[in-house]
């Protein structure tokens, strides 16, 4: 198993999140999904909801305004057209 997740939140004006993680849950269009290391490789679409990301036993929380997530090679590139603190 690797040793994390690199997780970047991109919009179209900031990269919000940059860093290595644990684990990753975020909306998806057809339910929640989580991301763990060596998961197997995919892209979906998000609804608008809650992206939570665990580092060291802490969990962070934001709210994503739709968009995609890449998953491939230990990244979770979130891109979507907007984020809120949760």
């Amino acid at each position: 198993m690797a040793d994390g997740i690199h997780l970047q939140v991109i919009t179209p004006t900031a990269l919000v999140v940059d860093e290595q993680v644990d684990e990753v849950v975020a909306p998806g269009e057809a339910g929640e999904f989580g991301v763990l290391p060596s998961h197997t490789p995919f892209i979906t679409t998000l609804h608008t909801g809650e992206l939570k990301y665990r580092k060291g036993g802490v969990e962070n929380k934001l709210i994503v305004e739709g968009g995609v997530a890449d998953v491939r090679d230990d990244k979770v590139n979130i891109m979507t057209d907007g984020v809120k603190e949760d």
